[in-house]
């Protein structure tokens, strides 16, 4: 009987055609991040909300703002504002544009020529050349750039219209973000942005608090790229209604037991013991992460967030998949574990 039981088993297993998943992959248990996270809270680099425009040199082209206290004549005027950036340049500011020789025309001062300067470098300058004309006893000057054709800021990625904007001062992240018409839906939160001398690229998490948007709204500077990198995918195969390829959100992880919802649930030849994630590691190696569904369900097993390209895998269980195929009645399907389980046992 019991030899007649492992003939039994042998040629139903051979009918069924049992696939195992191989390829060297690593097998680990879970030891990262398990239930879902907090989404990220808007950061940025302290350094990076402090960028200095009065380090900024004046060009031929620029177009500067001057403010002389109690001398309006010695006053420019400017209407620039983040709406008027327009990819492709244009914009409403005005002011006092340097000429091509780096000068500019002034009541009373006649021709300076301000290009090579900084602009607290040129206030300093007119409001000496105030006072030793005897023009203003206490001249009070600040200077400011407005535009820099010359100069852009360059937005690239998951954003509705990728382009070089013209430099305006005190031009913030989400300002150009919203003149390159804002991110796609396949965007990450998480950008980067490389800056001119400056060795590592500035990390900004935009976060989901549009309360705390300042603490990642930084002052950009001429001549920084803004990288809008697009979000990770996760793929969820094998016994699921659906085998699908989820976009990671900016700020909400995708755990286990969402990808499956998402995936519409569960087949029932699923094999819940047996599932794995499949993760590539920095380095190219592949790692399978062991999953008991059936704990992670009810709550003995932590639930775990995937990350960017993780492959959630869950396998047939031979039996139910038979079962639910009509390969089996109920009675065969009985006597075949019945005989399976006696076969172990010897």
């Amino acid at each position: 009987m019991v030899v007649r039981s492992k003939s039994m088993v042998r040629c139903f297993l051979l009918s069924a055609g049992v696939l195992s998943l191989s390829g060297g992959a690593a097998l680990a248990q879970y030891a990262g991040q398990a239930v879902a996270s907090p989404p990220h809270p808007a950061s940025a680099p302290a350094s990076a909300m402090h960028a200095s425009f009065e380090d900024i040199k004046i060009m031929p082209d620029d177009v500067i703002a001057i403010l002389t206290l109690a001398a309006p004549e010695l006053t420019t005027s400017s209407g620039a504002t983040a709406a008027s950036i327009v990819p492709g340049g244009g914009s409403s500011a005005t002011g006092l544009k340097v000429d091509s020789r780096g000068q500019i025309q002034l009541p009373y001062l006649g021709t300076v020529k301000v290009a090579g300067m900084t602009p607290p470098e040129v206030a300093s300058y007119l409001a000496d050349a105030l006072k030793e004309r005897g023009i203003l006893v206490d001249p009070q000057v600040s200077v400011e750039l407005m535009q820099s054709p010359s100069r852009v800021i360059t937005v690239i990625g998951e954003v509705q219209r990728p382009a070089p904007l013209p430099f305006f001062g005190q031009l913030r992240l989400l300002e150009a973000i919203s003149a390159c018409g804002g991110f796609t839906s396949l965007a990450s939160h998480a950008i980067t942005v490389q800056r001119l001398g400056v060795a590592d690229p500035i990390t900004v998490e935009m976060g989901a608090d549009a309360k705390a948007a300042g603490l990642s709204d930084i002052p950009l500077l001429p001549g920084d790229t803004i990288i809008v990198p697009k979000v990770g995918n996760v793929f969820v195969v094998g016994q699921v209604r659906n085998q699908v390829a989820l976009p990671m959100g900016s700020n909400t992880p995708i755990t286990v037991l969402r990808a499956i919802a998402l995936a519409g649930g569960l087949n029932y030849g699923a094999a819940l013991s047996k599932s794995r994630i499949i993760r590539t590691t920095a380095d190219g190696r592949h790692i399978e992460i062991m999953l008991d569904l059936h704990k992670v369900m009810y709550g003995k097993q932590q639930d775990i967030a995937l990350a960017s390209d993780d492959v959630l895998f869950v396998p047939s269980n031979t039996f139910k998949a038979t079962v639910a195929a009509g390969g089996l009645s109920v009675a065969a399907a009985l006597a075949y574990e019945s005989a399976y389980v006696t076969t172990i046992a010897k």
